[in-house]
């Protein structure tokens, strides 16, 4: 397929472990046309699926059962259809994954044929709660939409540049080599476009400035030192698992403590990973829920709901502590992602007593920007202070565009 003056939609797929974002965006201006979600994917819950779709000004809601990431797009893609009848500039040339994981074997971007199917089915198990739910669905595009090229963009091609020193482990060298262990890093995506957005909106030059990026999403968070436009050290590490405490996952633990859990309640290696994937974190302590808000609402009145969020505040601020000397302090400290975006206490949280670091935060600012781009830093702060929100999906249409041009001569 050849492209006419250069001009491609792209249908950007970005899956979660029970939620399918998508985005048609016409590049390589980036334009968007179409966006939506669809949510309580392939889960039991006590609420609806739902997708909330957003196209030509006007915003559907359909709630219909979910049992799949497939389903859930066969349904997105009846409300395209049905705005493409309306409107034909609404359609697609082009799909476009995200991949969490493709360990060691990836880390640019690369159009999906059987070779690199068959090569990453051997990742699954490295990101248990994402790897196989988007396998499974580019497997599913591959087969029923064959004649639309596709694209997986890796979220953890900006991290190749972390130095040994900080990506490697102090493991056996021949078990490293063997199995291709290092600090990975994820997020890469999002960190690397709020990078850039907020060198944008200050007016600086991204090759010259010292960042800290902090991701924190109801889901998976991570910390990221950028030096100079390069990513140099990620909270997380050869798997997500590693880090902040996140919804469901613990975090950092001292490893000694799965040996004693398997030898103790006679768990499998599977078993395992499922109680720190699945079952530890915001969730594992808090017992009821596994979203920071609901400790954050209910924190005057529920000390183990105060004690949460002290436990996930105290994980940010060591990274931000560290990545600080890494830096030797931050021009800009950012914060994304849903948490990171819309909840005002925990930046102040993040940020309290950081003056040693050159941090100080407007706290009039702070509590006014919810959801928008906004500097919060006091005058008298040496390092930015900025609310940026991410867009995963744009970052993913820029780079499978980037690929698709070096392949189709015709444009």
């Amino acid at each position: 397929m050849r492209f006419k003056k250069n001009t491609v939609n792209i249908l950007v797929l970005n899956c979660g472990s029970s939620s399918l974002k998508y985005k048609i965006i016409k590049m390589p201006g980036g334009t968007e046309l179409v966006r939506g979600e669809a949510e309580r994917v392939g889960i039991k819950t006590q609420g609806v699926s739902r997708i909330t779709h957003f196209s030509c000004g006007k915003k559907t809601v359909v709630e219909v059962p979910l049992a799949n990431h497939a389903a859930a797009l066969k349904k997105s893609l009846e409300l395209i259809a049905r705005d493409s009848a309306e409107n034909s500039d609404i359609c697609f040339d082009v799909f476009a994954h995200r991949y969490v994981h493709p360990g060691t074997l990836f880390s640019k971007t690369m159009k999906v044929d059987k070779v690199v199917l068959r090569k990453l089915k051997d990742t699954l198990p490295l990101a248990p709660i994402h790897n196989p739910i988007i396998y499974r669905l580019i497997e599913f595009c591959y087969d029923e939409y064959y004649n639309i090229r596709q694209f997986i963009v890796f979220d953890t091609s900006f991290h190749r540049s972390i130095p040994p020193e900080f990506s490697t482990y102090a493991l056996p060298l021949k078990i490293i080599k063997k199995y291709h262990i290092r600090r990975i890093g994820f997020h890469g995506l999002s960190h690397q476009y709020v990078m850039e957005e907020a060198c944008k909106f200050l007016g600086k030059d991204k090759s010259s400035q010292r960042i800290i990026s902090c991701h924190l999403g109801t889901g998976g968070s991570s910390v990221c030192a950028i030096n100079n436009g390069k990513s140099v050290n990620n909270s997380m590490g050869y798997t997500p698992l590693e880090g902040l405490m996140m919804n469901t996952r613990c975090g950092n633990i001292d490893p000694g403590i799965i040996f004693y859990i398997m030898f103790k309640e006679r768990f499998s290696p599977e078993e395992t990973e499922s109680v720190f994937n699945n079952k530890s974190g915001i969730l594992g302590v808090l017992n009821f829920s596994s979203d920071l808000r609901d400790a954050i609402r209910d924190m005057r009145n529920n000390p183990r709901a105060r004690m949460v969020f002290d436990m996930y505040i105290r994980r940010v601020r060591s990274y931000v502590g560290f990545y600080s000397l890494i830096l030797k302090k931050a021009d800009m400290l950012i914060f994304t992602d849903s948490l990171g975006v819309s909840c005002p206490d925990l930046r102040q949280g993040v940020c309290r007593g950081m003056e040693l670091l050159g941090i100080r935060l407007d706290e009039g600012k702070n509590a006014g920007c919810r959801g928008n781009i906004g500097d919060i830093s006091s005058v008298r702060s040496e390092t930015k202070v900025l609310v940026i929100p991410t867009d995963e999906e744009i970052m993913i249409a820029r780079q499978a565009y980037r690929e698709l041009m070096k392949n189709d001569t015709g444009c």
